[in-house]
């Protein structure tokens, strides 16, 4: 078998695997590679040079897997080939779902359900195949594992080939946040120069028809800010003395939700605005009394934008929405004396927003063993399967209730998953020899293949290489203080990102509708022209 036959055959069986991300089925993937690895005569011989490790306080106990072949010529010069094996759910296949994970016989019955003009071409030419994880991405994974196999085989290279392959990559990217320190660690014990590392996710068209493929240079930001609004309680009977958060929750989504001034710009890239993932009050039971809490949180995309800037411009908005819920109610109020002819008590209030890392600080500085505390509570959340953002609202809210002013406010934070931009800028000696590499590559896809191959700067639609490194000018410490739940109940390396600063890239096959029941593959250029590709990158950077 040749190399695209063979790479077809692992991507036909990776794909029979039903890997759902968030499920225990995740393990069946890391498990089948593994064994892929295992039975490769270089791995039979050099068993100390891969190994499968467990995403550690897991509670699906998932599993990543790695492996390393050495060239003949030794260099610390190491290339890394990754990509996650999770895939998204198959429940919008509908009466095709039980053939979902069968590449071949879903192609042959896709047309069953209502395909897309778009799908049908695709369908029609017989280039593209359909199916579950094809585009989305075991494809990657497929192309990975058989150059892995090939150069083990030969081995006419200089330095490292390292291939890293992760779950969870469509919930929280655990897979790669775990693999982080465990890059460092290699770095570290075998003194490993990093030059690179391929994210092998597919390309995406934006548009019917187009003629070219995407490479991209870096990989968008997200961020999750959180507003917790604290009101005043009051009976339904007397609304005036009291303060009801949802009037400042919902005040803050008018202003933030779809609001162009929180798209972050770079070059002539714009991300899309904000828009509210959830929105509710923390009010379990139906009484007559107003609700104390309510809460909101919203995804956020980043591309330059600092932080520390973002939260300066969410306390600003919070702000603004406090003084105008307080405008509102004081013009409702002086209707409502006049309609009745009556005076009425009402309560007093100043806008008050705090950020949770001045709150916390103020908590603490009373409370000596509120770590402790909190530690406890987010193990009795977990175990009650809360998710990431449902414990940190609880935190937020534990650590108002410990605080001595119970003034009516608003709380701005943020909120797992979080995931830093990052761009290869081309500013440092490896950088530059990764994009003269890449550039080479481009240069070479037309003269070979008459691939034309362009260059955008970033993947908009997030992806692990946020976790290959961060840039330089982050504040960690900042950073760290305003994610909730950081170091206990959400776990991210931000120091060991801080020490890899990996240049990375977005590269692989060619793939469409990712996440839908059209997913499909083109197969013509991700097996026979992208391994290509991926070898001539190898051979730049390793020789």
């Amino acid at each position: 078998m040749n190399l695209s036959d063979k790479i077809y055959e692992t991507l036909k069986e990776l794909i029979s695997l039903p890997s759902v991300s968030g499920t225990k089925n995740e393990s069946i993937a890391s498990e089948k590679i593994y064994d892929m690895l295992s039975n490769m005569a270089y791995f039979k011989k050099n068993k100390n040079n891969f190994g499968m490790e467990a995403v550690e306080g897991d509670n699906l106990e998932r599993k990543f897997v790695w492996a390393v072949v050495n060239g003949k010529e030794k260099s610390n010069d190491t290339l890394i080939l990754t990509g996650h094996f999770d895939v998204v759910g198959v429940e919008e296949f509908g009466h095709l779902k039980s053939i979902a994970f069968d590449m071949e016989e879903c192609t042959k019955r896709i047309s069953e359900l209502n395909l897309d003009e778009d799908a049908l071409k695709d369908l029609k030419s017989g280039k593209w195949i359909f199916g579950r994880g094809t585009a989305d991405m075991k494809c990657g994974i497929a192309i990975d594992i058989e150059l892995i196999r090939k150069f083990s085989e030969d081995q006419n290279f200089k330095g490292n080939l390292l291939f890293l392959a992760v779950p969870g990559e469509e919930s929280n990217s655990e897979g790669m946040v775990a693999a982080a320190p465990f890059l460092l660690k290699l770095q570290d014990k075998m003194k490993y120069n990093y030059c690179g590392a391929i994210i092998s996710e597919c390309s995406i068209p934006q548009s019917a028809g187009e003629e070219f493929k995407r490479l991209y240079m870096g990989s968008v930001g997200k961020i999750m800010p959180l507003f917790l609004c604290v009101g005043k309680e009051t009976h339904v009977g007397e609304p005036l003395k009291g303060l009801n958060p949802n009037a400042l929750v919902s005040e803050i989504n008018r202003i933030l939700e779809n609001n162009p001034d929180f798209s972050d710009q770079f070059n002539n890239v714009i991300t899309p605005p904000p828009m509210c993932l959830k929105q509710m009050d923390l009010k379990e039971l139906y009484s007559v009394q107003s609700p104390l809490y309510a809460a909101a949180y919203y995804n956020l995309l980043t591309l330059s934008m600092s932080e520390e800037k973002l939260m300066s411009n969410l306390k600003d908005l919070a702000f603004k929405a406090y003084n105008n819920v307080l405008e509102d109610i004081k013009n409702k109020r002086e209707k409502f004396i006049k309609k009745s002819g009556k005076k009425f008590e009402y309560i007093k209030v100043q806008p008050c927003v705090m950020t949770y890392e001045e709150l916390l600080l103020q908590v603490k500085s009373k409370n000596k063993n509120f770590e402790n505390y909190m530690k406890e509570k987010v193990e009795l959340w977990k175990k009650e399967n809360k998710d990431n953002q449902t414990i940190a609202i609880n935190i937020v809210k534990e650590t108002y209730e410990k605080y001595d002013d119970k003034k009516p406010m608003i709380i701005v934070s943020f909120i797992p998953p979080y995931y830093p931009h990052k761009y290869l800028r081309g500013e440092d000696t490896k950088d530059k020899k990764f994009i003269n590499a890449i550039d080479k590559t481009i240069e070479y896809a037309h003269e070979k293949f008459n691939e034309k191959i362009i260059k955008e700067d970033f993947f908009m639609g997030i992806s692990d290489l946020s976790y290959t490194g961060i840039e330089n000018n982050k504040n960690i410490s900042g950073l760290s203080s305003n994610i909730v739940g950081y170091g206990i109940s959400y776990d991210l390396p931000l120091q060991a990102l801080s020490k890899l600063s990996i240049p990375a890239i977005v590269f692989g096959g060619e793939g469409k509708d990712f996440h839908k029941y059209s997913e499909r593959l083109n197969v013509p250029y991700t097996l026979n022209v992208v391994p290509e590709l991926y070898e001539h990158i190898i051979y730049s950077l390793l020789q």
